[in-house]
C-alpha cells in the first residue's frame, strides 16, 4: 500500500496523505512525528515542518519508517522541484549501491575491469595486484568513499594508493583527486612512503605532521603559507595531530584545487562515538573529495563500532540504519534479525579480503618445551601455591585489577624469576588485597628471588640462545618476542654475541625519526625497522608485541619469530604474528614460529588457550564479513581463562 509524499515550499513542509487510518496509532511513526515536530491536519493528511537543507535526509528517515510499517511511497505526477530532486537522487544512491555490490560480487564489466588493470599497470609499474587488491581498488575508485576491511598484511595501503592513481587521472572534476590525507598512528608514516615508493616507482612528496612539528611551521603549511611546499602530493598526520590543528587542517581539505582522499588508516582510533579524535574527523569528513576507512577489525567491541566509520564516509546518510542503543542490543545477542540487516544495509560500502584469498606462504609451529631448572622450581611451585588459591574469588571477575596482577607474577616466575623484583603497582613482590601481610613463606621465597642469576639459571635462556645461533646461521635475521620489558634487557645482553646487529623495540623507543632523539642517543623505531629490514648483515630484532605491532611488516626480512613468553592475549599474539606472514607478491618463504615454554607452568596453560582462541577466530574471519571479536578480542584475561589456570593447579596437585 502507498502515501503520497511531497515538499510544500510555501510552508517549508514535507506533507504526507492517502494512508490507511491505523496508521494514527503507530507508535513508530508517532515517534517520527515528536522528533520533527509534526502534526496531523486532518484524518488523512500530516505536516512535518523542514527545510530544503535536510530535506532529503528527512525524507530517507520516513521511507525507511514506512518501510517497516509496510507502506511504500507511491507515484505522483505533480510532485515539487524540490521533492522530485530528491526522490531522484535517492533512486541514483540506490542504483549506485548496488552496482557497487555488484562489483565486490564479481559482477563487473570485463572490459571496464580490463582498463582500470591497464591504467593502474602503467601508473603503478612496481606492483601486480592479485585478483581480489585489483577488485577492491577498482571498487574504491567507483564509490570514492568506502571502508576497507581486509585483514592485516593483505595490502589495504597498495589499494588505496592504486585507486589515488585512478582517481588521480580522472579529469571530471567531482572524480579527481590530487591530494592524499593520511591520518593514521605515527608508525604507519613509513609505511606509506615507502609503499608509495614501490607502487609509482619514486619517492612520495610527502610532507609530516606530527608533534614534533612546532605549530607554527604546522599552521604555515596547512594554510599554503609557504610556496615550496605547495607541490606536496601526500600529507601524513597522527589522529592526535588532526585533532589538536583541525581547523587548519580544515581550511587545508578545502583549499581551492585541491582534492583531497583523506583516509583512515586504523581507523579503529575513531570508534568511541563520543571521543575527541572522531568529532575532529566526522566535521572534516564533508569536506573531502573521497572518503577511506581501513580496518582489519571493524567490530572489535561491538556492532557500534561501525557507527562512526559509514558517518565517516557518508556524513549525510544513515548508511547503517539502525541508532546506537539497537546496535549495542545486536551486540548483545538480542536481536540476530536485525544483524542480518544491518550487514545488508552496509555490503556495498566495504571489501573484505579474508587471509584465505592471500594464498600466503606455509607456516609451521614448533613448542619448545623447556624444563626449569631446580631453583626456578622450586621458587615457581611455591609462588603458585600462594597465588592460585588466591584467584578462586576473581573468576567471574576477570578484569579484577588485582586478579591480573598476580596472573602476571606468576606468568613472571614460569618465565624469569628475576622479574618478580620489579615493583607491580606498588604492590612489592606479590598482589595484595589490603588484608593480608606478607608472610614469613614469602619473605623465603623473595630471597631465593634475589639469589636467583638468570643468566646461569633460567634454563629458557639458554635453549633460546642456541635456537637464534641456529636460526641467524641459518637466514641471517630473526624476530624474538617478549611481553615483559625486563625479558627485553635480558635477552638485548645474552643475545648480543649471537649477530652483528642486535636491537630492541619497546613501548620507549621513540615511533618517529626525531633529530632530538638521535642527539641523545636513542634511535627510533622507524630507523630500527628500516635496518632490519634492509641490512645485509645478520640481525636480531627484539620486541614486545605492545610497541610493534600496526602497520609495521616485517616479512621480507625474516622467515622466523621465536617466542620466549606470551600473555593470554589473543589479539596482540595473532597482530604480532602477521607482522612477519603478510602479502608477498613474490611468493615469500615458509615462516616458522617457535614457542618457548616453560614446562608444568601457567605458560602450559596460555599456549593451550591461544590456541583455542586463535581457532575460533580464524573461523570467524573466514566465515563473517564483520566478525564480531568482542571477547576474542579482550586484552583481559577471559573467566575460561582464569578457569583453565586453576585447573591445570589442581591437575598438579593431585598427580
Amino acid at each position: 500500500m502507498a502515501v503520497v509524499v511531497d515538499f510544500d515550499e510555501q510552508l517549508g513542509a514535507l506533507v504526507i496523505s492517502g494512508w490507511p487510518t491505523n496508521l494514527r496509532r503507530n507508535g513508530l511513526f508517532a515517534a517520527f512525528l515528536r522528533k520533527h515536530g509534526g502534526a496531523f491536519e486532518s484524518e488523512q493528511t500530516v505536516v512535518v515542518p523542514c527545510a530544503t537543507s535536510n530535506l532529503a535526509s528527512v525524507y530517507r528517515t520516513l521511507e525507511k519508517i514506512l518501510e517497516r510499517i509496510g507502506l511504500s511511497v507511491g507515484e505522483a505526477d505533480d510532485l515539487s522541484k524540490s521533492m522530485r530532486a530528491t526522490r531522484d537522487e535517492e533512486r541514483n544512491f540506490a542504483e549506485f549501491a548496488q552496482r557497487a555490490a555488484a562489483i565486490w560480487s564479481g559482477e563487473v564489466c570485463p572490459e571496464e575491469l580490463e582498463a582500470f588493470a591497464l591504467t593502474i599497470s602503467e601508473m603503478c609499474p612496481g606492483r601486480t595486484l592479485y585478483s581480489r587488491q585489483l577488485l577492491s581498488a577498482y571498487h574504491l575508485a567507483f564509490s570514492q568513499h568506502g571502508c576497507n576491511f581486509s585483514v592485516p598484511g593483505s595490502g589495504k595501503t597498495t589499494i588505496v594508493l592504486a585507486a589515488y592513481a585512478f582517481l588521480n587521472r580522472q579529469v571530471a572534476e567531482h572524480r579527481h583527486v590530487n591530494h592524499l590525507l593520511v591520518i593514521g598512528p605515527l608508525s604507519s608514516f613509513s609505511a606509506w612512503e615507502d609503499e608509495f615508493d614501490a607502487l609509482f616507482g619514486r619517492e612520495p612528496r610527502a610532507k609530516r605532521i606530527s608533534g614534533i612539528v612546532p605549530p607554527h611551521d604546522r599552521h604555515a603549511y596547512l594554510r599554503g603559507h609557504r610556496y615550496g611546499e605547495r607541490d606536496i602530493e601526500m600529507t601524513l598526520t597522527s589522529y592526535q595531530s588532526f585533532m589538536g590543528s583541525e581547523e587548519d587542517f580544515g581550511s587545508f581539505v578545502r583549499s581551492p584545487g585541491r582534492h583531497v582522499m583523506m583516509v583512515l588508516d586504523e581507523a579503529h582510533y575513531v570508534k568511541r562515538d563520543d571521543g575527541e579524535w572522531a568529532a575532529a574527523v566526522l566535521r572534516t569528513a564533508p569536506l573531502a573529495a573521497s572518503r577511506v576507512v581501513l580496518t582489519g577489525t571493524p567490530v572489535p567491541n561491538g556492532y557500534e563500532d561501525l557507527h562512526n566509520l559509514f558517518r565517516f564516509i557518508y556524513p549525510d546518510r544513515n548508511i547503517i540504519g539502525f541508532p546506537l542503543g539497537t546496535l549495542r542490543a545486536m551486540t548483545a545477542g538480542h536481536l540476530p534479525k536485525a544483524v542480518d540487516n544491518l550487514k545488508k544495509n552496509v555490503r556495498p560500502f566495504f571489501t573484505r579480503i579474508r587471509k584465505r584469498d592471500l594464498e600466503l606462504a606455509p607456516t609451521s609451529e614448533q613448542r619448545v618445551v623447556v624444563s626449569m631448572g631446580p631453583e626456578q622450581r622450586s621458587i615457581y611451585r611455591d609462588i603458585e601455591q600462594l597465588i592460585v588459591p588466591r584467584i578462586r574469588d576473581y573468576v567471574h571477575s576477570p578484569t579484577s585489577t588485582l586478579l591480573r596482577a598476580r596472573l602476571i607474577r606468576l606468568r613472571q616466575a614460569a618465565t624469569n624469576p628475576s622479574l618478580l623484583l620489579g615493583p607491580l603497582d606498588a604492590d612489592g613482590l606479590f598482589a595484595s588485597d589490603g588484608r593480608t601481610s606478607v608472610s614469613g613463606v614469602e619473605v623465603a621465597i623473595a630471597e631465593r628471588v634475589e639469589a636467583f642469576d638468570s643468566a646461569l639459571h633460567l634454563t629458557k635462556l639458554q635453549a633460546v640462545q642456541q635456537l637464534v645461533t641456529d636460526v641467524v646461521r641459518a637466514e641471517g635475521k630473526v624476530v624474538v618476542w617478549s611481553y615483559f620489558l625486563g625479558n627485553l634487557a635480558l635477552l638485548l645482553r645474552e643475545l648480543s654475541g649471537c649477530a652483528e646487529i642486535v636491537s630492541v623495540i619497546s613501548g620507549a623507543t621513540p615511533i618517529g625519526d626525531s633529530d632530538v632523539e638521535e642527539a641523545r642517543g636513542l634511535r627510533s623505531r622507524e630507523r630500527i625497522i628500516r635496518e632490519f629490514n634492509t641490512t645485509d648483515r645478520t640481525a636480531i630484532l627484539i620486541a614486545n608485541p605492545q610497541a610493534v605491532g600496526e602497520s609495521i611488516s616485517l616479512h621480507k626480512a625474516a622467515d622466523t619469530a621465536i617466542y620466549f613468553d606470551r600473555d593470554f592475549n589473543a589479539a596482540k599474539f595473532i597482530q604480532s604474528k602477521d607482522r612477519i606472514h603478510r602479502y608477498d607478491p613474490d611468493g615469500g618463504a615458509p615462516k616458522t614460529y617457535y614457542y618457548i615454554v616453560s614446562d608444568d607452568t601457567v605458560e602450559q596453560v596460555i599456549d593451550e588457550r591461544l590456541v583455542a582462541k586463535e581457532e575460533r577466530m580464524a573461523a570467524l574471519i573466514d566465515r563473517d564479513d564483520i566478525p564480531l571479536f568482542n571477547v576474542l578480542l579482550s586484552s583481559d584475561e577471559s573467566v575460561e581463562d582464569v578457569q583453565a589456570v586453576i585447573r591445570a593447579y589442581e591437575h598438579r596437585k593431585s598427580s
